[in-house]
């Protein structure tokens, strides 16, 4: 028996972890555009450029190869993104 239930299952995981990956990629763009219009250059912005790109590779690749352990990490590095670059970009500022 596996972990997911099944084969739907499993492809539907996939498919969602590799749309929301992708699906990062412009929204990070967007808010480091923003932020750099409001706030000025951090170099913690710099994370929100390089690390969606990366989150959507892995996701992409976890669906092609079927391994959703690769994909769940483009997940997660995904949505880490913001957050992590708003700490950096925050203790940089002070």
């Amino acid at each position: 028996m596996s972990v997911f239930g099944g084969v739907d299952d499993l492809e539907l995981f996939l498919s969602r972890c590799r749309a929301m990956t992708v699906a990062f990629v412009p929204a990070c763009f967007a808010v480091t555009a923003f932020f750099i219009a409001e706030e000025g250059w951090h170099f913690g912005l710099l994370l929100s450029c390089v690390l969606p790109p990366i989150a959507a590779c892995l996701g992409i690749r976890g669906k092609r190869e079927i391994r959703p352990g690769m994909a769940a990490a483009g997940l997660a590095l995904a949505l880490a993104t913001l957050p992590l670059t708003f700490v950096v970009a925050s203790l940089e500022s002070s």
